[in-house]
């Protein structure tokens, strides 16, 4: 795909790195900024999820994110598969917690950057990793019950065949093992293609208020000559989106066996702007989309920790 670039895995950890400061006014301040966030969702929506917590789009940073995921397992032991790697640049990061392995996956290869990332996990952490190109929902090389931790961010909203994936994930699961995977923006959300909003707020929600001719005009009008291998350029010419809200998500997971051990949901500031300053907009996605609660349209990010129940339960 020659109009495409990749940003460097350096680059991508650097990006991505959050000082112990930053860290520590969130860890304080997440109470309150739960309290805050929750009052844009409706009772309905916060009674039905039952989210454990309920963000403004901050306050889980990278560094939080892999304790948080990483708690339910013994992580100095564990077998990790980091799902949807990309350039790989997430595995150094759930290295510096120092499992015993990392197998990492991509539906695309990065042969370059996965070498490099290889030897720099095994040269200056000590962790042994292995990299594989292969789609999500086949990971046949994998035997049966074998890993302790699946892991993802950014990826699961990019699934086409999203029960499937959730299904092998169950697969390779260890029983009592856990997943972790932060994902989003959501479909239904401000920016949902990861491309809508280019040109103006009022067009945050272009991909579900236009027709397909409409929104391909849009598209091809804001498509820039050279953008990120994984940005939302790319996602829409390859349509790689699930498209499901965040109980669509949960009912798969909950249908595949999983237990839903922590939600948390995170609202989204472009959303709430758009609806404050557009609200006939607003108002047409509700009447256009009948079959979804206001708050779909509101909520831009899922991050869960999910359960495999013990054998002997």
């Amino acid at each position: 795909m020659e109009n495409y670039y990749n940003i460097s895995w350096l680059e991508q950890d650097k990006l991505h790195k959050t000082s112990i400061l930053k860290r520590l006014f969130y860890f304080f301040s997440r109470p309150l900024l739960s309290i805050y966030a929750s009052q844009f969702l409706s009772s309905q929506a916060l009674k039905i999820l039952q989210p454990s917590l309920v963000l403004p789009g901050r306050g889980m940073p990278l560094e939080t994110r892999r304790l948080w995921g990483a708690a339910l397992c013994k992580i100095k032991e564990a077998t990790i598969l980091v799902q949807g790697t990309g350039t790989g640049w997430d595995v150094i990061s759930w290295a510096r917690l120092k499992p015993k392995k990392i197998i990492a996956t991509d539906l695309f290869e990065f042969k370059d950057s996965w070498s490099e990332i290889t030897y720099y996990c095994k040269q200056s952490l000590n962790v042994e990793v292995e990299f594989y190109q292969s789609p999500l929902e086949n990971h046949s090389f994998i035997k049966d019950e074998s890993i302790d931790l699946c892991a993802s961010d950014a990826v699961f909203e990019h699934c086409q065949d999203f029960k499937s994936v959730v299904k092998e994930s169950f697969r390779v699961l260890k029983a009592g093992g856990s997943l972790y995977a932060s994902y989003g923006p959501l479909w239904f959300c401000a920016g949902g293609d990861h491309f809508s909003g280019r040109g103006g707020l009022q067009n945050a929600f272009n991909h579900l208020l236009l027709d397909s001719e409409q929104y391909m005009k849009y598209f091809l009008s804001f498509l820039q000559n050279n953008e990120d291998f994984q940005s939302g350029g790319r996602y829409v010419e390859l349509d790689l989106f699930s498209r499901l809200s965040t109980q669509e998500y949960c009912d798969i997971f909950q249908e595949v066996g999983f237990q839903i051990k922590d939600l948390i949901l995170q609202v989204d500031h472009k959303s709430l702007e758009f609806k404050a300053k557009f609200p006939e907009l607003f108002k047409q996605l509700s009447n256009k989309y009948i079959n979804k609660y206001e708050d779909d349209f509101l909520i831009t990010a899922n991050l869960v920790r999910l359960g495999k129940p013990s054998s002997n339960k």
